[in-house]
């Protein structure tokens, strides 16, 4: 039996700004991997290779999920979506003319 999907409207809203962009990554190796610009997909490859060696020694996956799902998922969302890195070149420039409001809800 499978589980259906939550609807849009019955999911919590997430602060993350990456979840409102469309051109979504799911946070498997094989799809990380696809959205890389071809020169990141080596190193990639080379990461993953190595944290799976390390967790064959040692039986941690940890270090795996950490690099698959927080590393090298944000690089392949950036990808995808280079205009999250304009907003953080406003923001960066906002606090740099020492605009504080930036950090918090009324900024945005």
């Amino acid at each position: 039996m499978t589980t259906p999907e939550p609807s849009p409207a019955t999911m919590p809203a997430s602060p993350s700004p990456i979840a409102t962009y469309s051109r979504w990554v799911e946070k498997t190796p094989a799809a990380i991997r696809n959205a890389l610009a071809p020169a990141q997909r080596e190193q990639f490859e080379a990461e993953y290779r190595a944290a799976l060696a390390r967790a064959a020694d040692t039986l941690d996956l940890e270090p795996v999920l950490t690099l698959v799902q927080r590393t090298w998922w944000v690089r392949a969302v950036m990808c995808l979506n280079p205009e999250i890195l304009d907003g953080v070149a406003d923001d960066l420039k906002r606090v740099q003319a020492g605009d504080e409001s930036v950090f918090t809800d009324e900024g945005r």
